[in-house]
């Protein structure tokens, strides 16, 4: 009975692999499904960069018994070479660690070990991630019992492994082209001003950064989670994309613009929500959403919490969450940063003019956490400038 169980929710893991719109969906579903036939209570994969020297905690679900995980690791990363991960990844072989703590007794314990386990992991199979025989990363499937894996096991894993595999290449990769294609563009306009020239890289760290915070504080709770974060981390350097449409007479000049030229200015909003609307109308055709996110990032980024932003002049919580966010991040990090029209302000100035704007330009609850954590932030700066 088991046995057909299995092959029935193996055809249905397929069909769910050809129809689903995300990786994350297939990630569920496999957690939800297969955990009668293998004892898991979490499912983590971390990939390799492109070098494959280091290797990032990317993607977790969990039964909910499993406490901090995939919060407190999602988005971390370690050079793979300090981990026993690498050998993982040499062999290509399977590992089972069946008492998690046994085995970390007479060795150094690692930040990710440490994590892990007081998550209430205590036994874990870890497997190469393949694609066409190459390896791309690591996935994990973990129990909060000791001694539940045999290497009967690895053998119904490996099958789930591969199709996890099949759905990464399907939607992961294919999305990352399109993703790398659009960003292309928003590098072109960054290009064009040597005084912005990491810009786009500083957004996602202050983006994702003050995304984190909410999370952590427990502000929003309906909207923002891991994919939230991750979602932007990714898509904040697309907010000004629609400038690659402003002449460089008016983006690069050394002084105050014009009311005309303003009002030209004042349109890459739009500029930027066409290129990017286009492109996920024809996502859409085939059944999929890439960048919801980044096109209200795009429209409402200049918006203002008082309703005085442009272009719609949207106001309060009307303007969407992702775009109040990198509004904060984008002028904390115009203020922080020289520009051709002025000189950089400090950090404390920064945040003091920040301050000052709560509850008219920015959301009054960003700014209060902002400044909750502003040694935290001062820290982050610091490596960023």
């Amino acid at each position: 009975m088991k046995i057909k169980q299995y092959s029935h929710d193996l055809i249905s893991l397929i069909e769910n692999i050809n129809n689903s719109s995300s990786f994350i969906e297939t990630l569920n579903f496999i957690n939800q499904t297969f955990s009668a036939f293998i004892p898991y209570s979490y499912i983590g994969i971390a990939l390799l960069d492109d070098d494959k020297r280091f290797i990032k905690a990317s993607y977790g679900v969990s039964d909910g018994s499993i406490k901090g995980l995939p919060e407190n690791i999602i988005g971390k990363f370690w050079e793979l070479k300090q981990t026993s991960l690498w050998e993982l990844v040499a062999t290509g072989k399977p590992r089972i660690i069946n008492d998690l703590e046994a085995y970390t007794q007479e060795k150094p314990i690692t930040a990710y070990n440490k994590i892990i386990m007081d998550a209430g992991i205590k036994a874990s199979i870890t497997l190469p991630l393949m694609l066409s025989q190459e390896p791309v990363g690591i996935i994990f499937f973990s129990s909060n019992q000791k001694n539940v894996y045999t290497k009967e096991h690895i053998e119904i894993l490996q099958t789930l492994a591969t199709s996890i595999a099949i759905s990464f290449k399907q939607n992961i990769i294919i999305e990352n082209l399109i993703y790398s294609s659009i960003m292309a563009m928003a590098k072109l306009s960054e290009a064009r001003d040597e005084d912005t020239g990491k810009h786009l890289g500083r957004i996602q760290e202050y983006s994702r950064f003050i995304a984190e915070l909410l999370m952590e504080e427990e502000q929003y709770p309906a909207e923002i989670d891991l994919k939230f974060v991750d979602e932007i981390e990714k898509f904040s350097p697309l907010h000004d994309i629609g400038k690659v449409g402003i002449r460089d007479g008016i983006l690069l000049k050394p002084a105050k613009l014009t009311a005309d030229e303003f009002e030209e200015m004042k349109k890459h909003p739009l500029y930027g929500a066409e290129v990017l609307e286009a492109v996920e109308e024809n996502i859409a055709k085939k059944g999929k959403s890439i960048f919801r996110m980044a096109i209200d990032i795009a429209k409402g980024h200049h918006e203002k919490w008082d309703g005085t932003g442009y272009p719609y002049g949207k106001k309060g919580e009307d303007i969407p969450l992702s775009a109040r966010i990198v509004a904060v991040a984008d002028v904390f990090d115009a203020l922080t940063s020289k520009r051709p029209y002025k000189e950089a302000f400090s950090f404390d100035a920064s945040l003091d003019i920040i301050r000052k704007d709560s509850g008219k330009h920015f959301d009054p609850t960003i700014v209060e956490i902002v400044l909750k954590h502003k040694e935290r932030l001062k820290k982050l700066y610091k490596t960023l400038m």
